[in-house]
Parts: structure tokens; C-alpha cells; sequence
């Protein structure tokens, strides 16, 4: 439900660009637009906003979502950590663009080191278009920052009036209205009206229960992800050894199984001690773990895309896992 009290919670709202925060060159541009406002900028769309929370903003990054690279990613986590570690905040609310949403949130999902609500928001359509949903999603993730069923949930995504995990939330469409899911695993609630409603909550390790942190993370360790297809060749994997990758994954098909070419790979990667990880293409469904992995010491990716299996790996590598202690860390997250 919406909550009354004697104040106004303190929500922080930090602004990463996207779609969300972009204007097209009129109302039916849904494609060629750019990112043109701040989060300051965007929050005047919703001043009803400002009645349910005290609203305050920060900018650590202002680009589409396909632009963020590590270095950036770790920026608006630092941003995430202080205003989480801040007394006087009582949520955070981060604006995003959807195109790697899905990678940004599950990364806090494992580093913040909190219980308060924290809320991934983005956008289908820019701020001129017409019927934009922008500000009606923002609202709605201000509104579920504000509200006590928000808190241990971990990382949530508000989008379409539904809340979702940043473990299982994707991306499954290129353009469409509700593009962002939660796959086989569904939504964790939704919000009607002024009303906040779950039904589910994450059960994996998340936030204040993770083993990850950003403490001495200066940076993070560069991680491929390969498709593979049939009549894939090895070379994609020797050049990726070649350019100093700390681990592979590749989007295999079906449960992960890999073609002639991607089992070569996977034997460089043995050789070179690096972690090889099996994900799949299909974008849902758990890899379950073969006998044939053993022969080169492959992980399987469990239920994680191959998208969200490299953020672990990344992550699981800065701190000090190695092949032998990478699998209990996937089926465990």
C-alpha cells in the first residue's frame, strides 16, 4: 500500500541517462532520439512525485545505456553505495536506459551492501514521443522506494507498473512498450494506483547478504561474452585470450551445449587457466552442469543469462575466485 506518515521519506534519485531522460525530434520519433535532459530536468515531468517522497538527485553518468562501460558502471554503484550509506536516505531510485538495464541492476543487486528499497527505472519511449512512459514509471519507482515491503527485496526494476528482480528482469523486445520481463520466473508484484503490492520475493543471495562488495574495487576484470552458432570457429576465443580476458562466456545453444569450435575454445581457456563459462542463447531455462565439463574445467551458467553470467564472473574474479570455486558461486547466485 501508499504510506502515510509524519514525513516524507528521502528518496535519492540518480540519473544515468537513457531513453528516460531523451527527447526525438517530435512526436513520432521512437527510434532517432538522444539523450538531452538531466535527472533534475526529468523530475519536473513529475512534480506528484515530490507529495509522496523528499526528493534530492545525483548525476554520475548522462549516456545511453549502451554506452556504459565498466568504468562507468562502477561510478554509479559508488553513487548507489553513498546515498544507501547516507542515514537521512531512506531509498534510492536509479533512472536508466533499458538497452543494458538487466546488467546495471544486477550488479548493485550483489554490491550494495543495504536492506532500504532500491529501484532501477527506465523507458520504451523518449520524453517527446507520444504516450510516453517515462514519467508514470518514475513515479511508480518513487513510489516503491517509499514503501516498507520495498525493503530486502534487493535490487528492483519498475517498469509498466510491474516489479520485478534484478536477477531475472531482461530486456526480451527491441522496441515494444513492455520490452522489459521477468521471463519464466514473473513479476515480484505491481503497483495500482497509489498502491505497492507483492506476491514474491527473491530467494538467492542479494545486497546486504551478498559476499560481493565495491570496497577496494578500482576496477574489474574483462570478461568476453561469445555466441556461438553452428560452423563456429575457434579464433573468437584465441583472440580473446590474446587481448588479456580474465574469463569467457559463451551463449551457447540450447543447455549451453557448444559447437566443435567453442569446445576448442573452451580447451585454450583450460590451458590458459582462465574460467570458461557455459550460458545459453536460448535467454532462459537453467544449464545443467555435464560430465563433459570436467574434461576442461567449464562452469555452467545455472539460470543467468549469458549477459548477467559475465557480471557475476566479473565480480566472483575481482575477488579472488578461481575455476575450482566459480561453479559453487553460480549455482549459489
Amino acid at each position: 500500500m501508499h504510506e502515510q506518515g509524519n514525513r516524507r521519506k528521502h528518496v535519492v534519485v540518480i540519473g544515468t541517462g537513457g531513453t528516460i531522460a531523451s527527447s526525438g525530434a517530435d512526436a513520432i520519433d521512437f527510434h532517432n532520439y538522444s539523450v538531452s535532459s538531466t535527472v533534475e530536468q526529468i523530475l519536473t515531468a513529475v512534480p506528484e512525485a515530490g507529495q509522496i517522497a523528499r526528493l534530492s538527485s545525483t548525476q554520475p553518468a548522462n549516456v545511453d545505456s549502451f554506452m556504459i562501460d565498466n568504468s562507468v558502471l562502477l561510478a554509479v554503484a559508488r553513487a548507489a553505495k553513498d546515498a544507501v550509506q547516507d542515514d537521512a536516505v531512506d531509498g534510492i531510485v536509479i533512472t536508466h536506459g533499458t538497452d543494458t538495464l538487466e546488467e546495471t541492476a544486477y550488479f548493485l543487486h550483489l554490491v550494495l551492501p543495504t536492506n532500504k528499497p532500491v529501484v532501477v527505472v527506465g523507458a520504451m519511449r523518449p520524453a517527446t514521443a507520444m504516450s510516453a512512459d517515462g514519467p508514470l514509471n518514475l513515479f511508480n519507482a518513487i513510489l516503491a522506494a517509499t514503501n516498507s515491503s520495498s525493503v530486502q527485496k534487493g535490487v528492483l526494476v519498475v517498469v509498466n507498473g510491474h516489479i520485478y528482480s534484478a536477477r531475472d528482469v531482461m530486456k526480451r523486445d527491441t522496441s515494444s512498450i513492455d520490452a522489459i520481463d521477468g521471463g519464466k520466473y514473473g513479476i515480484l508484484g505491481e503497483i495500482s494506483g497509489e498502491n505497492v503490492n507483492f506476491v514474491h520475493a527473491p530467494v538467492k543471495p542479494h545486497t546486504s547478504n551478498s559476499e560481493f562488495s565495491l570496497f577496494g574495487l578500482d576496477e574489474l576484470p574483462h570478461v568476453d561474452v561469445l555466441f556461438d552458432h553452428q560452423s563456429a570457429g575457434p579464433h573468437l576465443y584465441e583472440a580473446a585470450l590474446a587481448a588479456g580476458a580474465k574469463g569467457i562466456v559463451v551463449a551457447g545453444t540450447g543447455n549451453g551445449s557448444l559447437s566443435a569450435g567453442a569446445r576448442q575454445g573452451a580447451a585454450y581457456a583450460h590451458d590458459a587457466g582462465i574460467p570458461f563459462i557455459r550460458a545459453s542463447r536460448t535467454g532462459q531455462g537453467i544449464v545443467a552442469s555435464l560430465k563433459s565439463d570436467s574434461e576442461h574445467g567449464i562452469i555452467s551458467a545455472n539460470s543467468l543469462t549469458p549477459q548477467k553470467a559475465r557480471v557475476l564472473a566479473m565480480l566472483a574474479i575481482a575477488h579472488g575466485e578461481g575455476v575450482v570455486g566459480l561453479q559453487d558461486v553460480f549455482d549459489n547466485y
